[in-house]
Parts: structure tokens; sequence; C-alpha cells
């Protein structure tokens, strides 16, 4: 599963924090908390689905910021495993022309199926390239043949919600109380995984795991952790993850992060804390300088994965002047990784920071799963601990208008 240490002193109100999020999970604020008991009929119908769409050589996905992230997050992480049907997993997010425009040469859109991914079915960004994808088929979205290669993920009611139901396009729904950054449990993330064939009930299943643990006895002290993030002063949280699988996690992990909780509070004080993902061993040839001499206003949580059922040795091969890294001759890479993060654990708790580690034992969907929810938990968590609304999004909504007043 997940182990947790941390290496700072914090005590949280567990009975009060439990008591928080379960008033937030009763009163319906954020239904996130019931995904993983609450997606059975969505199963079946991707179960379904999946057998309906199992000719297609590609997964296409259309979406941005938490239409895509999640479930972007969800193909890096688990891209490795064997088991699954090899369909390749395509995400259009930006309207970069550049990046389209290859995105596009690198599948046949004709043996691809899509995904239109908007949670308010008018997300600018996404509603173009479904355009610009239209176009590219040379298709129209009331031509019959749509519905064969399309479905949209949205609101119920939505405006590409009624397009779907007036032109016969299969359609997913969100839950109403379920934001877009915290929507890869539900059909956001679970249908195009489902497609790519990633097994999704265990993803729901370490989710559950995670959530119920909590709410029991927080065996993983996400508690005490939220009551230090907003009570130490640290104005930047980095996650320093020990594997190229976390690459798109930690993007994520920065806007469930600063999307929650970079907030006016109700005192109109602006609160939070500047979320960065790093990637070991990487990262340490760079970041690592301004951790360690730069100002003391972070905190750095370290993930390690204790398996990564591959076994790579390093060849006892010894080269001249270069001896001094004759040390790892014969060690795993595995080993390597694991120390390397070990020994910058203890280099920047040294200097002062306060540092935690989370330990997963597997890169697979259950644990994927796990860390999904710990991290949606303790986004609630410090949430409540700042006192602001963690799922809504104002300060987003000005640039929205701004953008088109220019097109008028």
């Amino acid at each position: 599963m997940i182990s947790s240490t941390r290496y700072f002193d914090s005590e949280g109100d567990l009975k009060a924090d439990q008591k928080a999020l379960n008033a937030e999970r009763n009163a319906k604020i954020s239904g996130y908390y019931d995904l993983p008991d609450t997606q059975s009929a969505l199963l079946g119908d991707l179960e379904v689905f999946a057998k309906r769409t199992a000719g297609f050589d590609s997964v296409v996905v259309a979406g941005i910021g938490g239409s895509s992230l999640g479930a972007k997050a969800a193909d890096r992480f688990l891209r490795h495993l064997t088991q699954r049907n090899n369909k390749k997993l395509l995400f259009l997010e930006n309207g970069d022309p550049i990046e389209l425009s290859a995105a596009l040469e690198s599948v046949n859109l004709h043996r691809s199926f899509i995904f239109i991914v908007s949670k308010s079915g008018g997300t600018i960004e996404t509603i173009s390239i479904f355009k610009l994808l239209l176009s590219r088929l040379g298709k129209n979205a009331t031509d019959s043949s749509c519905a064969e290669q399309f479905a949209f993920i949205t609101d119920e009611g939505s405006p590409l919600d009624k397009l779907a139901q007036n032109n016969s396009i299969s359609r997913f729904h969100l839950p109403k109380n379920v934001g877009g950054r915290f929507s890869v449990l539900s059909a956001v993330g679970l249908a195009p995984l489902k497609m790519a064939g990633y097994d999704v009930e265990r993803l729901l299943e370490g989710a559950k795991a995670i959530r119920d643990d909590f709410f029991k006895d927080d065996p993983l002290g996400l508690s005490a952790k939220s009551s230090f993030i907003a009570k130490s002063g640290a104005r930047v949280n980095a996650i320093f993850a020990y594997s190229n699988s976390f690459e798109e996690f930690v993007k994520w992990y920065v806007q469930l992060w600063g999307e929650s909780l970079g907030k006016l509070d109700k005192h109109k004080k602006r609160v939070g804390f500047t979320p960065i993902g790093l990637i070991g061993s990487v990262d340490q040839h760079s970041f690592l300088q301004l951790i360690m001499e730069g100002p003391l206003d972070k905190s750095v949580t370290f993930i390690k994965v204790r398996d990564f059922r591959r076994s790579v040795a390093v060849p006892p091969i010894s080269l001249a002047g270069l001896e001094k890294c004759d040390f790892a001759n014969n060690q795993t890479f595995e080993k390597l990784i694991n120390s390397q993060a070990d020994a910058t654990l203890e280099a920047i708790k040294s200097v002062g920071i306060p540092v935690d580690e989370l330990i997963v034992d597997r890169l697979d969907e259950y644990h994927l799963g796990a860390l999904f929810m710990y991290y949606e938990l303790l986004t609630s968590l410090v949430g409540v601990k700042l006192g602001v609304n963690t799922y809504d999004q104002p300060g987003v909504e000005l640039g929205k208008q701004i953008l088109e007043k220019k097109f008028k």
C-alpha cells in the first residue's frame, strides 16, 4: 500500500478534521469523497462501451485542466504495465498550433475514438479543438457517423450535453458537485482509461482504501500533516518524486493544490501555498540548490517506489579517471535511485527544512488510486484549516471574460 513517515513535529485534531470533512461529504459540498462507491453503474456502462469501441486503434481525449490532467497522469504512471490492450492515449489540451499539428499527425484520426471533455460544456480550448477534429475528419456534429466515433463527458444539461442528445452521441455525466480537478475517479478519468485497457476498478479500490482509513484512524497522518502545512509558515510545498512515472502526476497535484487553496479567505486575506512538482534524481541537478540554500519557506514531500518490478544493474565496469563512480557497480538502478532519494532527504532535513516521505509499494492502478485520494483529502483538510472554499475558482474567471471581449 502506501506508508508515510514525517520528519517534523505536528499534531492534528483528527476527530475535528473527520467531522469537518464528513460535514462536506454529507452536505454534498463536494462529491469526490463518494466516487469510489458510486461508480458501479458507470463501470457497467464502460464495460459495454469498451467492447463496442474495441476496433479503434487509439483513444483521443480533448480536454484541458481538470478534464485531462488526471487521466494523463494515470496513463503516464501506468504506461509500463504489460497486461493492457496497448491502445495509444493522446491528449489534446492547449491551443499550441505546433503541438496540435504534431499530435494529429501521430495518429490515424479515422481509426481513433474521441472523447470531448468539458464540465461546463463550453471550454474555449476544448470546443475549438473539437471543431478542428471535425474538420480533419470531414464531419459535422450532426452527421450520424459522429455517434460512432465520439463521446462527450460533461455536466448534465450543459451545451455539450444538449448537442450530444440532439445528435445521438454517447455522453457520460459528471456529478454536479465534483469539480474538474477532483474528477479523475469519475467518467473524466475512468472512461478513457478503461478504453485504453487499464484496470479502473482497482483504481477505485485504492482510493476507497485510503478514504476509509482516514475516516477510521488516519494511519497516514493526514490530519497532522495538514495542520503543519496550514500553520508552519512554509509558503512553498514541493513533491520530490523519484520515478519518471510521476511526471504528469506532479502536474495534476500542482493544479489540485494551487486552484483549490490559492484564495481570499473570509477576511479577504490572500492565502495559499505555491505547489512545486519535482522528479528525482533529475531535479537534484537543478531545483535542489534553491531548496538547500534559498529562502527557508518550503516543505518537501519525498515519494519513493518500494518495488519497481524491474531489475537492471549497473555493470561492473571501471573507467579510467571515473573510479569514484565505481561504488554503484553491481548495484541495481532501483537501489541507486532510492538511495539518492534517501540522501537528498537527509541533506534537506539537515538544514532545517521540514520533510516527509511517502513510499508506494508498486506503480499500478491500486496504488495510483490511493495517491489520488491521499492528495484530494489532504487538499480538503488544508482548505478547511485556511477557511477557504476549496472547490471554487473565482480567480480564473476574469481572464476568461477578458478573452471573450478580445474577439468581439
